[in-house]
């Protein structure tokens, strides 16, 4: 009887063991398969992600832990049961976030971040570990920050994925949102092969003004976002000194530049801002929605786009419609931003090699990007692809007829500013004909 019992006990031993073992093996099959969002965000088809709350009160507390963050800087995260096309994921961390996307978002359709690890130690979808949910602030069309992140990423720019899906909450459609990726170290690490480097946040205004060697006075306009244990900021303070540089001739200061900068890929973003009429950005209006990581394989600063929601000149308080369709397209001028800007005005501005190179740049995307077929190809695909979720979104901040409108036509007063948005195709087509004019004229000085 005592043999049976030991022979039994040594076959479900054998048996557990092997089923560990098969568990194991299952697992790191599944961690080799991640492929950190790629099959998410190209596919064509909308998402479902469906957000379960178990609180009675879920929407008090996420509203009081954001006002927790921006009075006190706490990330503080509610937990919910997370299902993203039938995956399940439990004890996500959900929380708030944007700044006037959240503010002056009319009623509840507020944007949200996902963060599937905050509760459940190495819990990631796909290898990513937060998504962002976007409300298509001040865009009629829902479309401009898609087309904007995916040129970026077209051209092989550092810049967040984006897709769409239908938002539910505790089972009620709450409509259609941007989803997009965090700038963290997951992307860090599939864009430039390490997140070691320090990342710097362009906020609140990172204009690249150098006001001295002390990193402490950098510390109110730039946000260090890793790395904060060591906290040096003297990678940075050196990389300022060296824009602000001015003694060099334009040849020595473009080669010193380059090689600590990688310009020609900043270049390229600051064409797509300028051409699409990003105008919440560096090179355009304001100095910040934009992170620097100074790469430890390259040894070279890299520039990061995100936030193109204002793309086609969505939103301006300054300019009516004309004037925001025939902006310089070096350094656009009557902006609401006064102070000095000298990355740009000590490339754009003044650099005649980085001009010249600029302007090839820009030939070279209105050419794959911007003509009148490629781009209403992609703007007439994107809405047909959205239209029957936007049009059930009863918590979209404009009309089924804003939206079928704004895809062409301006929605407001053109000659008001602040009190209309562009349409996108009547926008681009006028914007490329002033692009096209001011390079064949630029052209021109420059060769004399």
């Amino acid at each position: 009887m005592l043999r049976k019992y030991i022979l039994f006990t040594l076959l479900v031993t054998f048996i557990t063991q092997a089923d560990l073992f098969a568990q194991t093996k299952d697992a790191v099959k599944k961690e080799s398969k991640k492929d950190y969002g790629k099959s998410f965000f190209e596919k064509d088809s909308i998402h479902v992600i469906r957000i379960n709350f178990t609180q009675c009160s879920f929407w008090d507390s996420l509203t009081l832990n954001k006002k927790m963050m921006d009075s006190l800087e706490l990330n503080n995260y509610l937990q919910a049961n997370v299902i993203i096309d039938n995956k399940k994921f439990y004890s996500t961390g959900v929380r708030f976030k944007g700044e006037s996307s959240y503010e002056f978002y009319p009623g509840k359709k507020k944007p949200f971040r996902i963060k599937f690890n905050k509760f459940i130690k190495g819990q990631d979808f796909h290898g990513i570990e937060e998504l962002n949910l976007t409300n298509n602030f001040k865009d009629p069309s829902m479309m401009r920050e898609k087309i904007y992140l995916d040129m970026m990423n077209s051209e092989g720019l550092p810049a967040p994925r984006a897709t769409y899906a239908k938002v539910y909450l505790n089972d009620k459609y709450w409509g259609l949102y941007l989803v997009n990726e965090s700038i963290d170290k997951v992307f860090l690490e599939t864009r430039f092969k390490s997140s070691a480097g320090n990342l710097f946040q362009g906020e609140p205004q990172a204009n690249f003004v150098y006001i001295g060697n002390e990193p402490m006075k950098y510390w109110n306009r730039y946000v260090l976002k890793n790395n904060t244990k060591k906290n040096d900021w003297t990678d940075l303070v050196k990389f300022i000194r060296l824009i602000n540089d001015t003694i060099s001739t334009p040849d020595e200061y473009t080669k010193k530049l380059e090689s600590a900068f990688n310009l020609d890929k900043c270049l390229r973003a600051w064409a797509i801002n300028n051409i699409i009429g990003n105008i919440d950005a560096y090179n355009m209006f304001y100095p910040h929605n934009f992170f620097i990581y100074h790469d430890t394989v390259t040894s070279k600063w890299q520039w990061i786009s995100l936030d193109g929601n204002y793309s086609f000149a969505a939103w301006n308080p300054v300019m009516p419609l004309h004037q925001l369709e025939n902006l310089d397209i070096l350094v656009p001028d009557s902006v609401p931003y006064k102070q000095a800007r000298p990355l740009l005005e000590k490339t754009l501005g003044e650099n005649k090699i980085i001009q010249r190179r600029y302007l090839s740049i820009m030939n070279e995307l209105l050419r794959k990007h911007f003509s009148e077929e490629i781009i209403n190809q992609k703007i007439d695909s994107l809405s047909l692809r959205i239209r029957v979720s936007v049009y059930a979104d009863v918590n979209k901040m404009y009309s089924n007829t804003d939206f079928d409108t704004n895809i062409s036509n301006t929605v407001g007063d053109p000659l008001d500013p602040g009190n209309f948005i562009p349409g996108l195709k009547s926008f681009l087509n006028a914007r490329r004909n002033s692009v096209e004019k001011q390079i064949e004229e630029l052209n021109k000085q420059l060769s004399n």
